[in-house]
């Protein structure tokens, strides 16, 4: 017991010992009142106040039992309001903490995972159409920005800060494990590992020439990460669109199987200020500025890759980029003529 109790303990003692007193100085008032007002009386003999007291005893025993009955049917009552309040106070906060965590770990919306061709998703591609066309920053986080650049350029209102955090095309390490996960695609369906690498490679490097396209859009700030390839997301001031690659649905799927979380949810939270950081600590990253030419292009290629690029593979990336967008551009125009 702490010193602290031993107050409270003795002024509940001290309460109980006066309610007692006072409940005893009553019956002793009443029963003195009570015998003097009897022996005020000549005329009552010993039978008749035993009588009347016998009668009282009676109407007494009466009176308890309708006092019983008419308390304990209050008492019910009360007790029924007590306990509905206090589940109604409880069903509210268990609302409440229910919506609270809604919104920091479930995801908004959930998006079924495709193949691309003439679908692209939808629903995803939609969302996150709308949330582009209100939002200042944009940032992509993954293996691969293959269709970035095309839908960048394909928006109606550009954002004014865009970070990309990719694959180097020299990081033989990530680009093997991508490869590997890329094995159960449809369209690599009897390819070696060796030809999906060549042609992971050679992909990274036109989506850097892709993303140099879109310097007069902002400044295009590039990250070059060791991604594992367990994700990916496209985050906008709004909402962090994740995609699971490894999701129960996403064999063999290109387009893996995602997921939607508000800016007020914790896992938008965590990767901004991880994609804040990582830009921030690492200096393996490029930007592309509007004042830039294919001479500034060129030196990077050549940096990153140790290979001495030629204006000719450029212009040969930038044909690649074309054909490989053309049906995912369409598909852009396509999508804002039926959102407008």
């Amino acid at each position: 017991m702490t010193s602290s109790d031993k107050p409270k303990r003795r002024t509940r003692s001290l309460s109980r010992t006066f309610v007692w007193y006072s409940f005893g100085t009553a019956c002793s008032v009443a029963l003195a009142v009570g015998v003097l007002l009897a022996a005020l009386d000549d005329d009552l003999s010993a039978e008749d106040i035993s009588s009347a007291i016998g009668l009282n005893l009676i109407a007494s025993v009466v009176f308890a039992l309708m006092f019983v009955a008419l308390a304990n049917w209050v008492q019910d009552r009360n007790v029924q309001s007590t306990i509905r309040d206090g589940f109604k106070e409880l069903g509210e906060q268990v609302r409440n903490n229910a919506a609270t965590t809604d919104r920091l770990f479930v995801p908004q919306k959930t998006y079924e995972p495709v193949n691309p061709g003439s679908n692209y998703g939808d629903e995803f591609n939609i969302d996150v159409t709308r949330d582009l066309e209100e939002s200042d920053f944009f940032a992509f986080n993954g293996p691969s920005a293959r269709y970035v650049a095309a839908r960048l350029l394909a928006a109606r209102h550009h954002p004014t800060h865009i970070r990309i955090a990719m694959i180097g095309p020299a990081n033989e390490a990530a680009i093997q494990r991508r490869a590997f996960d890329r094995r159960s695609w449809v369209g690599n369906e009897g390819q070696t590992i060796d030809q999906i690498k060549r042609d992971l490679r050679r992909e990274l490097l036109v989506n850097v020439v892709a993303l140099f396209e879109c310097r007069h859009i902002c400044p295009i700030e590039i990250l070059y990460t060791d991604s594992t390839a367990v994700y990916r997301y496209v985050m906008l001031d709004q909402a962090v669109y994740v995609s699971w690659y490894f999701g129960p649905k996403s064999a063999q799927m290109e387009l893996p199987e995602s997921y939607r979380f508000g800016r007020e949810s914790f896992v938008y939270s965590v990767f901004r200020l991880d994609l804040m950081r990582k830009f921030e600590m690492s200096d393996d990253k490029v930007t592309f500025k509007a004042s830039h030419d294919d001479r500034f292009l060129l030196g990077h290629l050549r940096q990153i890759t140790g290979d001495e690029i030629t204006e000719a593979e450029l212009e040969l990336w930038r044909t690649e980029h074309r054909k490989d967008s053309d049906s995912f551009s369409a598909y852009m125009r396509l999508l804002y003529s039926g959102i407008e």
